[in-house]
């Protein structure tokens, strides 16, 4: 790739390759879905686990952005780049009225992470993203979407499926942040040595 591409794209996509802004609200929803299983004390760790995770939350998302604003920099905040797709955006709506009708009318969540997936997703259909980046968010959309079928057909607790929606998320945090890395460092020449 060359200089001028990788730097396009570096500009474009700079707050959306800050994976590890986003990392603890994935750690705090996690948090949250261990909090059940967790040892109480006469109710008092009930009360204070959300306001503290929250917290938490807050906290560490803002270490990170202010890591990234110390090592690598500002730039002027644009928005989020979203596909032109119609068929993803066809897509997205069928699936969210959908979901919205199972639950409202059949009382059934289970279509739902599915909508959830197709939203996160969304730099599969995004023709700016990079073949590596469309890749990996491929990959991990179809672990949820088989993860999610295969525990809905064993009728498994849905807070796996939440479990693996978050560790996915990290997972895509972590690889956009490693991108965002190798796109800051030039590319290496040939030197004479």
């Amino acid at each position: 790739m060359n200089d001028s591409i990788r730097l396009t794209y570096l500009t474009r996509h700079y707050y959306e390759l800050q994976g590890i802004r986003t990392a603890p609200m994935w750690l705090c929803f996690l948090a949250m879905q261990a909090q059940p299983y967790a040892v109480h004390s006469n109710g008092k760790w009930n009360d204070l686990f959300a306001p503290l995770a929250m917290g938490l939350m807050i906290l560490f998302s803002w270490l990170a952005g202010r890591y990234y604003r110390r090592r690598f920099g500002w730039l002027n905040p644009a928005w989020v780049s979203l596909p032109r797709s119609g068929f993803y955006w066809g897509l997205v709506l069928c699936l969210s009225i959908w979901s919205i009708f199972s639950i409202v009318v059949l009382g059934f969540i289970g279509s739902l992470p599915y909508a959830l997936t197709l939203v996160w997703i969304s730099p599969l259909f995004n023709k700016e993203d990079l073949p590596l980046r469309r890749i990996y968010f491929a990959a991990a959309g179809a672990v949820v979407i088989f993860s999610t079928l295969l525990l809905q057909l064993t009728h498994q607790d849905g807070r796996i499926i939440v479990v693996i929606q978050c560790v996915v998320l990290i997972a895509l945090g972590i690889a956009d942040h490693l991108l965002l890395m190798s796109l800051l460092a030039p590319a290496r020449e040939t030197a004479d040595a």
